[in-house]
């Protein structure tokens, strides 16, 4: 009896210290506007995006290849599941085909908000405007999402964990 007794102790514990580590960040606190400017540069560098923006592709893949955890994975709008190895490689490939990334062509994340923290987890969403280059050099939109953008906290950093985009008709 006693051995239940402290298996449900720990299991309660175990299940309880996510809801408890929420506690400690509220929205609106100054340490819930911090995290939230951070992520949403740490979402610029993950995308290549404003400030971070590469002007050769293979950068910009190389760069997520760095920091993206080996089960990082993303949904895409047509509801594709494809996990880091793949994105790597369809990336490469889509940079190779077009090594220039001109302007601000590529993805390019607004309206950055974070939802939820949960300990080592943070969920935050944004629109997402895709752009490209046409032959002559002009950008212009091809597409628009709502993401979800997760992150999680590792060796003490926040990297991208994944994301899940939704078509913004």
């Amino acid at each position: 009896m006693r051995n239940i007794c402290a298996f449900f102790a720990a299991a309660w514990i175990a299940v309880s210290l996510p809801t408890f580590a929420q506690d400690s960040i509220k929205k609106g606190d100054k340490s819930w506007t911090d995290l939230e400017k951070q992520l949403a540069d740490i979402n610029d560098q993950w995308v290549c995006a404003h400030k971070h923006h590469k002007n050769h592709a293979q950068d910009c893949v190389d760069f997520k290849n760095q920091i993206w955890p080996s089960t990082f994975f993303e949904i895409s709008m047509q509801g594709e599941v494809t996990d880091k190895q793949e994105m790597v490689k369809r990336q490469t490939a889509t940079a190779t085909a077009h090594p220039v990334s001109p302007g601000d062509a590529g993805p390019n994340p607004q309206d950055f908000k974070l939802m939820a923290v949960y300990g080592n987890v943070a969920l935050a969403t944004d629109r997402t405007v895709f752009k490209v280059a046409d032959d002559s050099g002009k950008i212009h939109v091809r597409d628009q999402a709502t993401v979800l953008r997760i992150f999680v906290k590792q060796n003490g950093r926040w990297v991208p964990a994944g994301a899940a985009l939704v078509p913004v008709k």
